[in-house]
C-alpha cells in the first residue's frame, strides 16, 4: 500500500478527531514537506483531508452536503414502536442485562424490539465472562439521540418529575407506529 493508502486508512480510523501532523510525520516515516505533498496530492470522489490547526482530518467533499442532510434527516426521524420504547428504557435504567432479564421485567418476549434496537444502534450486546448470555447496553449513539452525556444524566426517581417528564416525552417523540 502507498503512503497515500495508508494516509486515508490513518485518517478514516481515527474518525472525527482527527491526528496531530506530529503522529503522521512519526507513523509514514516523513518530514513535513513529504507530508504536505501527499496531502496536497490525495485524490477521493467523495472525501478530502483538511488541516484544523495541526491537526488533519478526513472529511467529505462539499459536493455531498445535500446527501448527507436527507440521511441526517432520515436518522432523525427514526421511529420506534411501544415495544422497543419500553424495552429501550429497561436496558437504559438496568444495563447491562440479558434478554431474558427483559423479558422477566417486560412479561413477554422482547426479541423483536431488542433486534430493532440492535439494528437502530441504540443498543449493542457484549460478551461478559462467565456468562453464556451476551449482556445488552447503550451505545453512544443512545446517548446522542436523547441529549445526555452520560447514563448517570439519566432521570431518576429521586429528581424532579418536570426532568424526567421531559426525558420520557423526548422517547415518545421517538416513537413510531409499527409494533416492532
Amino acid at each position: 500500500m502507498d503512503n497515500q493508502g495508508i494516509l486515508e486508512a490513518l485518517l478514516y480510523t481515527s474518525g472525527d478527531e482527527g491526528l496531530e501532523q506530529k503522529q503522521l510525520l512519526e507513523i509514514l516515516e516523513l518530514n513535513e514537506n513529504e507530508l504536505d505533498q501527499l496531502i496536497d496530492t490525495y485524490q477521493s470522489p467523495g472525501l478530502v483531508i483538511q488541516k484544523f490547526g495541526t491537526t488533519y482530518v478526513l472529511t467529505t467533499k462539499k459536493d455531498a452536503s445535500s446527501y448527507i442532510e436527507q440521511l441526517i434527516e432520515q436518522k432523525s426521524k427514526m421511529k420506534l414502536s411501544q415495544a422497543a420504547m419500553e424495552t429501550l428504557s429497561i436496558i437504559a435504567y438496568n444495563q447491562p442485562l440479558t434478554r431474558s432479564d427483559i423479558e422477566m421485567i417486560r412479561g413477554i418476549n422482547s426479541d423483536g424490539a431488542v433486534k430493532t434496537l440492535i439494528a437502530r444502534g441504540l443498543v449493542e450486546a457484549k460478551e461478559v465472562d462467565h456468562s453464556r448470555s451476551h449482556h445488552l447496553i447503550t451505545t453512544d449513539l443512545f446517548l446522542n439521540v436523547f441529549g445526555i452525556e452520560s447514563l448517570e444524566s439519566l432521570p431518576t426517581t429521586e429528581e424532579d418529575d418536570a426532568e424526567m417528564d421531559e426525558f420520557f416525552s423526548n422517547l415518545v417523540n421517538q416513537k413510531g407506529d409499527s409494533n416492532e
